[in-house]
């Protein structure tokens, strides 16, 4: 990450590559942490979006939850449509607050629509 000249944080063309990239690593943990850091990403490029939609059909369910955070934590659409790939969760506490994330998706968007 870098600073652009109004202190915001930048992103360079060539650093989200990679992280695209390692979205698809062999390692599972490798693409856990790159799943993590485009679901927090706050560019509006499709890629992260792509990136995050083919995550949540992971073989980790760990992954494919977040995976499907990321994408209602962008508000990106998809995120519907994809929180049945997650799966049948353990009911046993503690509860993994990141489920709620498309729920609260949908609260935003009623609200949004005056709803």
């Amino acid at each position: 990450m870098e600073r652009s000249g109004d202190g915001r944080s930048q992103v360079r063309p060539e650093s989200l590559a990679l992280v695209l990239t390692l979205a698809g690593d062999e390692d599972s943990r490798v693409r856990e942490a790159a799943c993590r850091w485009l679901g927090h990403y706050r560019g509006s490029e499709p890629e992260v979006g792509d990136a995050l939609v083919a995550l949540t059909q992971d073989e980790r369910q760990e992954i494919r939850i977040d995976a499907v955070s990321g994408l209602a934590y962008r508000d990106d659409p998809r995120c519907v449509g994809a929180e049945h790939r997650i799966g049948p969760v353990d009911p046993e506490p503690p509860f993994d607050e990141r489920l709620m994330d498309v729920w609260r998706y949908q609260r935003r968007r009623e609200a949004a629509d005056g709803g």
